[in-house]
């Protein structure tokens, strides 16, 4: 009789490692996946930043433009109010 439930003990622990082995196959797949989004954003993350930098270029290269367009408006204001 003991050594019967020495058996279905050991059989019983063998499912256990079995379950517990499926268990850490799982696991490592969603930690795969997990490191597969994690380089995904940190792409995503290093794109959005290089458009941004091209973005404040770009501003930074019109700030020019926009202040000559303002002060020619300004100067067409003053002389359309002294002569009017």
């Amino acid at each position: 009789d003991a050594v019967r439930q020495v058996e279905s003990t050991v059989a019983e622990l063998g499912q256990i490692f079995n379950q517990l082995a499926a268990m850490v196959s799982e696991q490592g797949e969603l930690v795969e996946r997990i490191d597969a989004n994690v380089d995904e954003s940190l792409l995503n993350i290093e794109e959005g930043r290089g458009q941004l930098l091209r973005y404040y270029n770009s501003l930074s290269s019109n700030r020019g433009l926009v202040l000559k367009i303002f002060a020619t408006l300004f100067v067409f204001m003053i002389i359309w109010v002294l002569l009017a």
